[in-house]
């Protein structure tokens, strides 16, 4: 070897250090892409060593061995790449595709050709060593199926830079810094492939090749250890993506701006009764009742037959933009409501049943029961008839209670500045006047204003201080007060925290309960239709509930958003 073969020396290098890291990447083999890349480093270290070794052998049957193996290591990278980009950007699907089988043939088919060429000269022809700086170099004819092999690895090494590019356009900054260093790695061993085809460069009869992988190598080690490539892996939202849709129960489709089929999903498949790649490039509309083009923003329902049964579902559909804000076509979502639909007829009709026949009903029975009880002496039958009109007048206040509870759920929430004193005393006047007006204590400042929806908040206390005055046996002592105001739990503002005291016996425990379970038994349910509209009514104002109960009674806790002001104010004689 001569002290000047600086060439072998380089390429030395690039083996060596491809070798190790080789050995490094072993840890990542089960990581997208990773055994993928793998087989891009063996490519390397076996075109290295093999450049290195021929570098300095100068019996020719030896060297054109050799150079043989250089050919075989270019094609194992161009796969073992290939392979990776698709794996790596979340692809790896395609893997299966009958044209990576062709591209995989044809890398088993140019290596077999090199590998032989002795017998049939089609890959070179009159190959020769000529010493050049010191070093063992190949002079021979190239034939066309190496020239055509460079062009095809080429472009198959240009569509996998595309898709990984195509990440750091898709994803932005989240993969960009290793995608972008991946998709730069094949462009000097490409660049140094090409100018020796071509003859070109200051030692145009040198293959640079090996020479190229140092900063291809380099690139891969700032991709692995700066930017964690394996760690931060865009396969692993690709994948996430494709099974967000996929495997969802609710049918899913994409088309474009002209409400042709891009894409679908297998519910979507279902539903349409049509194999997907038979339904691409369709008019969505040639299969259901929408053209995702001119839906207005919101939802609509739209009907169809599957299997013989019809079902409803409602539509939602959501532009899809590109650069620029261009519209590039729509996602329609379909969600199937025909059972939902069904439960909500049945139940509008017993409700219009039991809320309407039941209270007519009931209210003659409790006239009779009025009129028989003023005409009989017998204190038995009075005490029985007196039992059957208090039982009677607890399903009517029942009734009117499930339709409060109605009208109170299907109304909007409308949120305006709410003087909270001056809606207490209304209430207190509403169900206190049995009592005088006497048993129930505000203590709030007057300036407290909340902003809110009146209607709910009105319906959260005026049930809470009905429960209370309802469920004591003696004389009842209800206090409502607030207690503080805190800042809120999220975002800025605070929120008013109220009490509702009473000394009653306190509310029992299996109600309580009722209104921490999801399904309601039989034989053990809460009997307060109140406490349930307090609790729906609180939620929707996006506050919070606690009860807590003593021997002395029971206190309420109700949190509510929406303070305005400071939240302190003064309580100027706030009695009632």
């Amino acid at each position: 070897m001569s002290t000047f073969a600086w060439p072998a020396a380089l390429a030395l290098l690039a083996g060596v250090v491809n070798l190790a890291f080789f050995g490094y990447v072993l840890r990542f083999a089960d990581k997208p892409g990773g055994r993928s890349f793998l087989v891009v480093i063996a490519g390397q270290v076996l075109l290295c060593f093999s450049q290195a070794v021929a570098m300095l052998v100068y019996d020719q049957v030896t060297r054109e061995v050799l150079e043989s193996l250089f050919w075989v290591g270019a094609a194992v990278v161009v796969v073992g790449y290939v392979a990776f980009a698709f794996e790596y950007t979340g692809r790896g699907h395609a893997l299966r595709s009958t044209w990576f089988g062709l591209l995989v043939a044809d890398a088993v088919a140019f290596s077999a050709l090199v590998l032989t060429n002795p017998l049939h000269g089609l890959a070179w022809r009159s190959f020769t060593v000529v010493p050049t700086e010191g070093v063992a170099s190949a002079d021979y004819a190239i034939g066309l199926p190496i020239y055509l092999q460079f062009v095809l690895l080429a472009a198959v090494l240009t569509v996998a830079i595309f898709l990984l590019i195509d990440t750091v356009l898709s994803y932005g900054p989240l993969y960009r810094t290793q995608a972008i260093a991946i998709a730069l790695t094949p462009i000097p061993p490409l660049v140094a492939v090409g100018l020796w085809l071509l003859e070109l460069g200051p030692y145009p009869e040198l293959n640079f090749v090996a020479v190229a992988f140092i900063p291809h190598v380099a690139l891969d080690m700032y991709a692995l250890f700066r930017s964690e490539m394996f760690a931060l892996n865009p396969a692993t939202r690709r994948t996430g993506e494709r099974a967000a849709i996929d495997d969802l129960g609710n049918p899913v489709v994409v088309v474009d701006g002209d409400n042709r089929i891009v894409t679908l999903n297998p519910a979507a498949e279902s539903l349409l009764g049509a194999d997907k790649r038979a339904a691409l490039t369709d008019p969505l509309d040639d299969h259901l009742d929408i053209d995702a083009t001119a839906e207005a923003a919101g939802e609509r329902r739209v009907s169809t037959y599957a299997d013989g049964e019809r079902l409803t579902f409602t539509v939602v559909v959501t532009a899809l933009t590109g650069p620029g804000d261009a519209t590039l076509g729509y996602t329609v979502v379909l969600q199937d409501v025909t059972d939902e639909l069904a439960r909500k007829q049945r139940l509008a009709v017993l409700n219009r049943v039991l809320r309407h026949n039941l209270r007519n009903d009931l209210t003659v029975v409790q006239g009779y029961l009025g009129e028989v009880l003023a005409r009989t002496d017998d204190p038995e039958l009075e005490a029985m008839l007196g039992t059957a009109a208090d039982e009677t007048a607890g399903l009517l206040a029942l009734g009117e209670k499930a339709r409060d509870i109605e009208r109170t759920m299907d109304r909007d929430v409308t949120v305006e500045a709410v003087a909270v004193r001056e809606l207490l005393e209304g209430v207190v006047a509403e169900v206190d006047d049995g009592n005088g007006g006497d048993a129930v204590t505000v203590s709030v400042p007057r300036d407290l204003t909340l902003r809110t929806d009146r209607e709910l908040l009105r319906t959260v206390f005026a049930n809470l201080v009905e429960n209370a005055l309802e469920h004591d046996p003696g004389e009842p002592a209800v206090t409502v007060a607030l207690a503080e105001t805190v800042a809120a739990g999220s975002g800025d503002g605070r929120d008013a925290v109220f009490e509702i005291r009473d000394d009653g016996p306190g509310i029992p425990d299996h109600e309580l309960d009722a209104l921490h379970r999801e399904e309601e038994s039989a034989l053990d349910h809460g009997s307060g239709l109140g406490l349930w509209l307090v609790s729906w009514s609180v939620d929707a104002l996006g506050g919070e509930l606690s009860f807590e109960t003593e021997e002395d009674g029971t206190t309420v806790r109700v949190r509510v958003p929406g303070v305005l002001g400071d939240g302190v104010g003064t309580d100027d004689g706030g009695e009632e």
